[in-house]
């Protein structure tokens, strides 16, 4: 059956691909009549070559640049208008000579017009802005089904007291293949649709077949309302039999989410928040694996906040760049009905503790954004901030029967130099008050830093850096700092290693090729890792230290939903127990890492993860 399934993949691959490249010589102009095989070389010819579009533009400029001029006059008309695929921002007039271009528009379903508009919080007789309408013009650039935005003005029409506005987006391909690992004894697929016939709904599902389970088969599914009544409230719906398990990721645990989330779309909006509520357990599906001794356990969650940004409105009309001010309220509960019994339940472990808490947060900002390109994007637009975010979080937290007054502070203050290069100044901390005494005091501080584009012969160059160091004093619940995670080591997995000390090293080369296949875009890397964890206080995890050497290549094509696609190899000079010396890894839709939302809901001091994408 395995084999079978395995011919057929390889046959409909095989189909897909000879039938791309005949559209790709259909998308072409067509100086003469081909047969099917001349339009499949063909095709494979002009999938090939050089990538000349963009050079016109800056690399980083600021995103209010093009509109300042046209500021304080009245918004006459706004108009929409969705690119094809085989259409370019840098021009507009020609077609992109992409593998497959016609395919992917017949068998698209392009946004529709009041999708679009769902997501403007821009009105036609209302005064310009400016900064609202950058900040319009990158937050559908954060909307899961659209690739690119302009919001531009159309000078042909405007007069000198009205403009006329054009939202231009591109999308993002509907579908989305998706695999988590194809072997004779498991295998993992999904498909999905991120944009349901242009309504900005997506659907999905995930199929897991595993000889080893008691139940072989499971499924997953997914669904979303991308800002519900245009209330800019997203709506996201997920049940699974086949999630990862909190103890050790393996796919036997049931359940299901309900969310809701209202992101800061804009510094002049008020509102923001949302609210989750979720039940999740363990099965015995691996019967064999544990030898009927599974790890079981039983939990519900509930987590809601709300914010509001003061005196939002009023700094609209002011035409300057205040410091914002948003207060907010958050409350979380998660609780464990049932705890693995191989689990001391009067142990902190925050994986399977009960914890809930009530965090109130200010925060204070000014920032505006740069569009830039090539970070990990082969020249999609990708925004990047500069100003300063510090958040000031203090409230209640109770972790299994530990209950205490908290209080943390969160500081990020992003910048652009003047010849365009892009760094992050990061600090959190975090402390506990328990009978007179701090405990569990969280510290984490460091830079990071991307170079402006260096072009070297063809290609374009940028390097990447980073430092961190973290460390916990006193501590009694938080667990350990370790290095499995987007502030250690690199595709390291495993949580034996960890410590109450932890200094981080990262460095990235990434070099841009000019050249084409198939319309995918190359981005070959070097990449090296170095980390020290200290003061270890378990028996059995490994400290001190650890260092990471690899590469690979980044991969994109324009035109499909997956985003920017990664090939990593990496060795590790020393291993933990179960680990391996070399690894390799894919990775799919990856994106810049920054989170686009100016404010975060409250929540203790987070050593162990970036979550919130505040740093680079």
């Amino acid at each position: 059956m395995t084999k079978a399934f395995l011919y057929f993949f390889l046959s409909v691959s095989l189909w897909l691909f000879a039938f791309m490249c005949s559209a790709q010589g259909q998308d072409s102009i067509r100086a003469k009549k081909r047969s099917f095989v001349g339009n499949i070389l063909y095709g494979i010819k002009q999938s090939f070559g050089k990538d000349t579009l963009g050079r016109r533009e800056n690399v980083t400029v600021l995103n209010t640049e093009a509109l300042l001029p046209y500021e304080g006059k009245t918004i006459r008309s706004i108009k929409t208008r969705q690119l094809d695929f085989n259409m370019s921002f840098s021009d507009t007039t020609n077609d992109i000579l992409y593998f497959g271009t016609k395919v992917l528009n017949s068998i698209h379903a392009t946004t529709r017009d009041k999708t679009i508009r769902r997501n403007l919080y821009l009105k036609e007789g209302e005064t310009m802005n400016a900064y609202l309408i950058a900040d319009n013009e990158r937050y559908l650039r954060t909307v899961g089904y659209i690739q690119d935005s302009r919001i531009i003005v159309n000078k042909r029409t405007s007069t000198d007291d009205s403009i006329d506005l054009i939202v231009i987006t591109k999308d993002l391909f509907e579908y989305v293949p998706s695999t988590g690992g194809i072997s004779p004894s498991r295998q993992r697929v999904g498909l999905g649709n991120n944009n349901l016939f242009g309504s900005g709904q997506s659907a999905s599902f995930s199929f897991l077949h595993d000889t080893r389970r008691s139940a072989s088969v499971g499924m997953q599914v997914n669904y979303g309302y991308n800002s519900f009544m245009s209330s800019f409230i997203n709506v996201s719906l997920s049940a699974s039999r086949i999630a990862k398990n909190i103890y050790d990721h393996r796919e036997d645990e049931e359940n299901f989410l309900l969310s809701l989330d209202r992101p800061l779309v804009s510094q002049y909006k008020r509102l923001a928040g949302g609210f989750s509520v979720g039940k999740g357990k363990s099965l015995n599906m691996y019967p064999n694996y544990y030898g009927g001794d599974y790890y079981s356990y039983d939990y519900g969650l509930v987590d809601a906040w709300v914010g509001y940004n003061i005196g939002a409105r009023k700094y609209l009309q002011d035409k300057k760049l205040h410091i914002k001010k948003f207060l907010a309220l958050r409350y979380f509960n998660t609780t464990f009905f049932e705890t693995p019994h191989q689990i001391n339940e009067n142990i902190f472990d925050q994986r399977f503790n009960s914890r809930q808490g009530i965090i109130a947060g200010l925060t204070l900002f000014r920032q505006y954004y740069y569009k830039t390109k090539y970070i990990y994007g082969f020249g999609i637009t990708e925004d990047v901030p500069s100003g300063f975010n510090v958040s000031i979080n203090a409230g209640w937290y109770k972790q299994l029967n530990l209950s205490r007054p908290y209080l943390g502070v969160d500081a990020y203050r992003y910048f652009v130099s003047p010849k365009r290069d892009i760094g992050c100044l990061f600090a959190r901390t975090g402390l506990f008050l328990n009978d007179g005494n701090f405990e569990d005091i969280g510290i984490l501080y460091g830079a990071s830093f991307f170079t402006r584009i260096i072009p070297v012969g063809n290609m374009k160059w940028r390097q990447y850096f980073r430092a961190s160091y973290a460390t916990i004093l006193n501590r009694v619940a938080l667990d350990p700092l370790r290095m499995n995670n987007a502030l250690g080591l690199q595709n390291f997995s495993s949580d034996l290693a960890s410590g109450d000390r932890r200094l981080a090293l990262r460095s990235e080369s990434a070099f841009f090729l000019q050249q084409k296949y198939f319309g995918f875009k190359l981005a070959p890397f070097l990449t090296g890792d170095f980390i020290y964890l200290g003061d270890n206080n378990s028996p059995i995890d490994a400290s001190g230290i650890f260092y990471g050497l690899g590469g690979g290549f980044r991969t994109r094509n324009e035109n499909l939903i997956f985003g920017t696609i990664e090939f990593r190899g990496i060795v590790y000079p020393r291993k933990v127990q179960g680990d391996n010396n070399v690894k390799f890894s894919a990775a799919f839709n990856l994106k810049f890492r920054y989170n686009g939302s100016y404010v975060s809901k409250p929540d203790i001091v987070e050593l162990n993860s970036d979550n919130t994408g505040d740093i680079y």
